[in-house]
């Protein structure tokens, strides 16, 4: 791994350039030995695909002391990290999958295949970022990998699930985006009102489930109500 200064109060470890579930779990490991370590000082971490950026008070430590004890840490086996499966419920039906024509088309497949395709297997949570909640995921079958839309949209609408290259993901918020949409969830992915604001985290996993519009409507009105429990899966 490569440490490097970022600034009075700020550095990164990086570790290969390229993104692989072995690497980013790297990271999430040397996170949780920091965290379960005694070095003091330490504010903020925050994942990313292969690097873990780390926040720290510079008047209890600073940048070669903090970069020692990195370098003295033992990462073992009880710094992994447990893995939570969140199974997202989805509507692929109009009037939410603005996309999922145009993709089948370009992949020469039927939306029903594309469906299938993306809702086959679980995806692994790289990071979050872009906007609190929105979830990086890899693991998408490259037979529907679609590039980003030339044009992107004013705002995609918030709960949206879309593709963009070899990556799917779901917009927690209303955003400008570019993402070719193929559905929406009626979850409420980041919630300041709730703990936590976010359900996953980087190192989780997100499996898609698909649902009609009348079970979208029901799941909705139970989130709404405060009744909605969201499904998972513990590893």
């Amino acid at each position: 791994m490569n440490i490097v200064n970022i600034n009075e109060n700020c550095m990164s470890v990086v570790f290969e350039e390229r993104i692989d579930p072995e690497i980013n779990a790297q990271v999430i490991q040397l996170k949780s030995a920091i965290q379960n370590s005694a070095i003091s000082g330490i504010l903020e971490l925050v994942i990313s695909y292969n690097t873990l950026v780390i926040y720290f008070d510079d008047t209890v430590t600073d940048h070669e002391t903090l970069s020692e004890s990195l370098q003295s840490l033992t990462l073992s086996s009880t710094d992994q990290q447990q893995t939570t499966t969140y199974v997202i419920p989805v509507c692929y039906e109009a009037p939410f999958n603005l996309d999922l024509d145009e993709m089948a088309s370009l992949h020469n497949k039927t939306t029903e295949e594309i469906i299938q395709i993306h809702t086959s297997k679980p995806y692994l949570i790289y990071m979050l970022g872009f906007m609190p909640g929105f979830p990086f995921l890899g693991g998408l079958d490259e037979s529907i990998a679609t590039p980003r839309k030339a044009s992107p949209r004013k705002e995609i609408p918030a709960g949206s699930v879309g593709i963009a290259n070899a990556q799917t993901g779901i917009y927690p918020l209303a955003s400008p985006g570019g993402w070719n949409i193929i559905g929406k969830t009626p979850l409420k992915l980041f919630d300041p009102k709730r703990d936590p604001e976010v359900y996953y985290e980087a190192g989780d996993y997100i499996k898609f489930k698909r649902i009609s519009k009348e079970e979208y409507d029901n799941i909705e009105q139970a989130v709404n109500n405060g009744t909605y429990e969201i499904e998972t899966e513990v590893q």
